[in-house]
């Protein structure tokens, strides 16, 4: 099993409708790597929940430079059956970095830009 990662917004006057707009290059990690998110990012998310992406995105680039150098402190949680590991979760939080940052910057083709604050996150 793994997650889906989506970024969305907020449809204005619909009672809090958020439609998704975007997905990560690598938008589908492992559950497997749960415990080394949650650690590395200090964020107990729950999968399926809409995030503001103003509150979150301060977690996730803990989790990638907790990643980048403070990879050892993470080897514990690479799972055991091999479906993951340090590698392929800081892929995972770049990706979902990249996505945030290209529709903030307008490089998509959906709108000149989105700020931040109007961005949703989902796992």
């Amino acid at each position: 099993m793994s997650y889906d990662i989506r970024i969305g917004v907020m449809v204005q006057d619909s009672g809090g409708l958020i439609v998704e707009v975007g997905r990560p290059e690598y938008d589908s990690p492992t559950y497997n790597l749960r415990d080394m998110f949650v650690a590395c990012m200090d964020w107990n998310y729950k999968q399926g929940e809409w995030y503001k992406v103003t509150d979150v995105l301060p977690k996730i680039e803990r989790g990638e430079r907790e990643l980048k150098f403070n990879k050892r402190a993470y080897i514990k949680y690479n799972p055991s059956n091999g479906w993951g590991n340090t590698e392929s979760a800081l892929e995972c939080i770049e990706s979902i970095l990249d996505c945030i940052e290209h529709f903030i910057d307008g490089e998509y083709y959906i709108c000149e830009s989105i700020p931040a604050e109007y961005l949703w996150f989902k796992w």
